[in-house]
C-alpha cells in the first residue's frame, strides 16, 4: 500500500491538483500575479515529474517538496487555529490538513531513492 501511496506518478497528480486549487485561490483570494506565477512554476514542474521516467520525475520532485518546508510554519498556525481566515471556511478546514499531508507524502516520494521507504520488495 505504501509504495502505490509513494508512487511518483500518484504524488505528482495530487501535487497538480493542489496546484489548480492554488490557481483558484491565487486569483480569487491572494489577487496576487505573483503568487499566481509560482503556482504555475511549480504546477508545471510537477507535470514535468509526471511525464518523466521515475528517477528524473523522483529527483525532479525534490525541489518543490524541499520549498514545501516554507509553508510548514503557516500550516501549523492554520492547524492550531491562530491564522487569518480565507473567507471561504471550507477552505481555512480542509487546506491545512491537505498541507499536512501533502509536504510528507512529497518529501517521501522524492527521497525514495535514498530512503528506500516504501520500495516495493519484489
Amino acid at each position: 500500500m505504501l509504495d502505490a501511496l509513494l508512487d511518483y506518478k500518484n504524488v505528482a497528480l495530487a501535487n497538480i491538483g493542489w496546484a489548480l486549487l492554488h490557481v483558484w485561490i491565487a486569483i480569487e483570494i491572494e489577487e496576487s500575479m505573483g503568487f499566481l506565477a509560482v503556482v504555475v512554476v511549480i504546477g508545471c514542474i510537477f507535470v514535468a515529474a509526471w511525464r518523466s521516467e521515475e528517477r528524473l520525475g523522483r529527483r525532479i520532485m525534490l525541489l518543490p517538496s524541499i520549498l514545501y518546508l516554507l509553508v510548514l510554519p503557516a500550516v501549523a498556525e492554520s492547524l492550531m487555529g491562530e491564522a487569518e481566515s480565507s473567507g471561504y471556511e471550507w477552505l481555512d478546514i480542509v487546506g491545512p490538513i491537505i498541507w499536512f499531508v501533502i509536504i510528507p507524502i512529497t518529501i517521501l516520494a522524492s527521497t525514495q531513492e535514498w530512503t528506500g521507504i516504501g520500495v516495493s520488495e519484489e
